[in-house]
């Protein structure tokens, strides 16, 4: 009975996961934000490149940019890429390929919660995140935010499973690489939430072993990727330039802690609005308990939540460039947390998705149907409403 629902929920996923993407191909879209554009700009070139070149993309005049492009490591380019090559028009490839890093975060997320507060808290997360301002703003986007969140769902959900079989430590492993080779550096906020999991929920030597390993995987395969950069380039080499990049853009304006407290200021406020309105929720929940004495914060997956969060807007308030989706696996575990929060209050609510489980796949893919055809026509018409306080 469990597989036949499960294989039926992944055939409804996987009709909805198609029809976004004939959505995609079928009604005009253009990217507005910048970073959309010159990734989908630099895939689509990318793709009559040799497969040898593919680990060294150029700008290739996008924004009037000439040379390598070493902003970021090319992962986020190589979906798209090869979607291209199987036909999918280069105007559409890259939200295809954002469609399938939100449907396997949503899964990863799904997986996350039921570990902790059962299938009626996952689900209760998915929908949650679906109904965010950030969910909204970055369902039609072509850039990082969604995978490198996957990374971190993922790597969190194979952390907590990892002593039932290595297949979880593999998926750790493999999140560490999606972040490394799609954020560079700000796969740092997958670390984060390792060390976070470490101290709140499995402070155990073959968890330390674990987290150790994948990160040592993830710096052989940069250099690695560094080596196969060289031979592409005759001898050009991308860490060099890419961390002296962002390094410098990051650190630029020295150490001034009145501008670091303002960067943590401005991280939280973000949080209030992206992750609405289950921070608000969450938050009600922490006071409500705190009155009651019900004990919300003595829940390990509340702890791991914060925690995680809570080092992602630190570790982040330190740089001197902001920008809103820095945080964004921040946005998702906290909008989790409101989530699971208020499942654990509301055994009414827990009663209700437990009822109708059978219908939220369906109820699922017909609100995500919906929110991308409605956000095609206001993303063509009114865009300055998808951009509402965005940077």
């Amino acid at each position: 009975m469990i597989v036949k629902e499960n294989l039926r929920s992944g055939l409804i996923l996987l009709i909805t996961f198609l029809l976004l993407c004939l959505s995609a191909v079928v009604f005009p879209y253009e990217y507005h934000d910048s970073d959309s554009s010159a990734y989908h700009s630099i895939s689509q070139k990318l793709a009559r490149q040799p497969l040898s070149r593919w680990g060294s993309p150029e700008w290739w005049g996008h924004g009037d940019n000439v040379g390598y492009f070493r902003d970021h490591p090319p992962g986020i380019f190589w979906l798209p890429a090869a979607l291209v090559r199987l036909g999918i028009p280069g105007r559409s490839a890259p939200l295809c390929a954002n469609f399938l890093y939100l449907f396997l975060l949503l899964y990863a997320l799904y997986g996350l919660l039921r570990r902790f507060g059962g299938p009626e808290a996952g689900w209760a997360a998915v929908f949650a995140f679906v109904l965010t301002p950030i969910f909204v703003q970055y369902l039609m986007r072509a850039n990082q935010e969604l995978p490198l969140a996957l990374a971190v769902a993922a790597g969190l959900y194979g952390l907590s499973r990892q002593e039932e079989s290595w297949r979880y430590g593999a998926l750790y492993g493999a999140a560490l690489l999606l972040a490394v080779f799609i954020k560079g550096v700000s796969a740092l906020t997958l670390s984060l939430c390792s060390l976070a999991f470490w101290l709140v929920i499995s402070r155990k030597r073959r968890t330390f072993l674990l987290i150790l390993s994948g990160h040592l995987l993830a710096l052989a395969a940069m250099a690695g990727f560094e080596l196969w950069y060289r031979a592409s380039t005759g001898g050009v080499s991308f860490l060099q330039a890419y961390l002296n990049f962002q390094g410098g853009k990051a650190l630029e304006a020295g150490f001034r802690p009145l501008v670091k407290a303002y960067n943590l200021v401005w991280y939280l406020a973000r949080t209030l609005w992206f992750a609405a309105p289950w921070v608000f929720i969450l938050i009600y929940s922490l006071f409500r308990s705190a009155k009651d004495k019900s004990g919300l914060l003595r829940e390990r997956f509340l702890q791991l939540t914060l925690a995680a969060s809570a080092l992602i807007i630190l570790f982040f308030s330190f740089f001197d460039r902001r920008a809103d989706r820095y945080i964004f696996p921040a946005y998702v575990l906290l909008t989790a947390a409101g989530a699971w929060s208020l499942v654990r209050s509301k055994q009414s609510l827990r009663r209700f998705l437990e009822k109708r489980r059978a219908l939220l796949p369906l109820t699922l893919g017909a609100v995500l149907v919906l929110m991308t055809l409605l956000r095609i026509y206001f993303h063509t018409y009114h865009y300055r409403f998808i951009r509402l306080w965005a940077r």
